[in-house]
């Protein structure tokens, strides 16, 4: 398994410099054109308002160790989203959405579509959002949340909660379309403790699960524990990313932390010594899917997992630190060369930006999108969307 035509791909830089633009989303249209999406901010890099003391406790925001350049109160907040008729070679502006919040990213990131001919573009997108980073709305769901667009993401329908239990918040990171017309949603159920309800507790007990919907998303079924009950607890963490293998079995790449003793622990503490990559095959029953021990992956720490397969069945696992195939159902991996490695905008790597997303375009590329930078703190890095296309042969 090789790469062949690897090419790196600009898309986009804010007006302003230094630039933010984060958090991409990346999706095939029904009609043949490719659409992405990603968080602009724009404004001053001083002197800006800052959250108040009660929202900065709630979403321990600035994180633990870092200061007012991650309060993105008084900045122009953007979801932008872009649309490409020509396989990414070119980009238009569809949409520029306005949002307030004090976090440096909110909507987006998570955006699938439903083929739909009525719709604009030949189907409706789904978005999802994570309430509580959007503090400033108080007519925002605390919890996770879809949205509809039939118009391209011009507008937006109502928030459209997929799981309403006490005390629980499900935040969605994933949402993949199945052979058989259902929709998987994945990310991470937070069990709250009203006494202690802060954005740093939430990660000392997170349960990584699916929910399943035979109605394009109107009604969910759920959750889907993606860990087994003997190793609930063992670790935590909120995102990973899926396929769906040939049988119908789900194959799940996991970023998790070890779970740590010290309930005083932030974050950013537990991530700098416990991350890892776990990998593991949920087993399709008649009506939903069974989880089996999860295993350390052959991949090393690297952000959200990003998976894709392609239509002839290869799979792929991209990440900042390369890009791995399987043509065994995930059985064995061989790591992909994407040499040479040039400094393109600031991106400088041995696999994707950061953040990645991927898809198979209708003429045959892969592409992968993401962002410059990180999980910066605005106006410390200059940050754009840029990416690469390539083809595979076997």
């Amino acid at each position: 398994m090789q790469i062949h035509e690897l090419e790196r791909t600009f898309v986009y830089h804010s007006p302003q410099y230094p630039g933010f633009t984060s958090w991409v989303g990346l999706w095939n249209m029904p009609d043949g054109s490719i659409m992405c999406s990603f968080i602009q901010a724009t404004g001053p890099l001083v002197n800006r308002p800052k959250a108040p003391e009660n929202i900065r406790k709630y979403l321990s925001w600035p994180p633990a160790g870092h200061g007012d350049e991650y309060d993105m109160t008084g900045l122009d907040l953007r979801h932008v989203h872009l649309r490409s008729t020509d396989f990414a070679r070119t980009w238009t502006l569809v949409s520029s959405i306005p949002f307030t919040s004090c976090m440096n990213g909110a909507p987006g990131e998570v955006e699938e579509v439903i083929p739909d001919e009525s719709a604009e573009f030949g189907g409706v997108i789904l978005r999802g959002i994570w309430g509580p980073y959007l503090p400033y709305d108080n007519d925002l769901p605390e919890n996770g949340f879809i949205e509809r667009s039939t118009d391209g993401s011009r507008s937006w329908g109502p928030p459209e909660v997929i799981y309403d239990e006490k005390n629980i918040m499900f935040q969605l990171k994933r949402i993949r379309p199945l052979r058989d017309g259902r929709i998987l949603a994945g990310g991470g159920l937070y069990f709250t403790d009203p006494k202690n309800n802060y954005r740093y507790s939430w990660h000392q007990n997170t349960l990584q699960a699916f929910f399943v919907s035979d109605s394009n998303g109107t009604n969910w079924r759920g959750p889907i524990p993606v860990t087994p009950d003997h190793q609930v607890g063992q670790f935590s963490g909120e995102e990973f990313d899926w396929v769906e293998l040939e049988n119908g079995d789900i194959l799940c790449v996991l970023r998790t932390q070890t779970v740590s003793d010290n309930q005083q622990a932030t974050p950013t503490e537990i991530s700098r010594s416990s991350q890892q990559r776990r990998i593991t095959r949920l087993v399709k029953t008649s009506e939903s899917w069974e989880a089996t021990a999860v295993d350390m992956a052959p991949f090393p720490h690297s952000g959200h997992p990003e998976m894709l397969r392609t239509r002839e069945g290869i799979i792929l696992h991209v990440a900042t630190s390369g890009i791995s195939g399987s043509n065994d159902e995930g059985e064995s991996w061989t790591h992909l060369d994407l040499t040479p490695q040039i400094d393109w905008h600031g991106w400088c790597g041995p696999g994707s930006p950061y953040y990645p997303k991927a898809i198979h375009m209708p003429n045959g590329e892969i592409l992968v999108l993401g962002h410059v930078g990180g999980d910066n703190g605005y106006g410390t890095i200059d940050q754009s969307i840029v990416g690469m296309r390539f083809r595979l042969d076997m």
